[in-house]
């Protein structure tokens, strides 16, 4: 063995440990830039004053990988009337649907996400703020 060269065994252990250090840097970078900032975003939705929305269904959408929705707001008299969700590709967000109810009730999306079902319920509102913005740039 030359003079200042690890043993063979020991290198193949530097390298593996090199790898392993660049790997979980690179994983935990990727999941840092995956997660969306919810607290972020939901405070971003607009607060749309609905007596300037016209009558009319207007749908919105909304992506929030891996959720996509698309979103048909009913509004009569200034007021929500209804919300149908058109498409709503969520994984395991089913249970965020029901977040409609609460923003027909509230008059606002500006309304707390289902627990469990953050990521849905953030894209949902989203939509439905899409939608709104849509019918009152009439």
């Amino acid at each position: 063995m030359k003079e200042g060269m690890k043993p063979r065994g020991a290198r193949t252990l530097a390298r593996v440990a090199l790898i392993s250090a660049a790997l979980m840097a690179v994983l935990v970078a990727a999941a840092s830039c995956a997660t969306p900032d919810y607290g972020q975003r939901l405070a971003a939705l607009p607060a749309i004053e609905l007596s300037r929305v016209a009558d009319g269904t207007w749908e919105g959408s909304a992506f929030l990988l891996p959720v996509s929705v698309k979103a048909a707001v009913r509004v009569e008299g200034g007021r929500i009337a209804g919300i149908e969700l058109v498409r709503h590709f969520n994984g395991q967000g089913k249970p965020a649907e029901a977040i409609v109810d609460a923003v027909i009730a509230a008059q606002s999306v500006r309304v707390d996400a289902v627990a469990g079902a953050t990521h849905s319920s953030v894209a949902i509102l989203e939509a439905v703020a899409d939608a709104l913005s849509k019918g009152s740039a009439k």
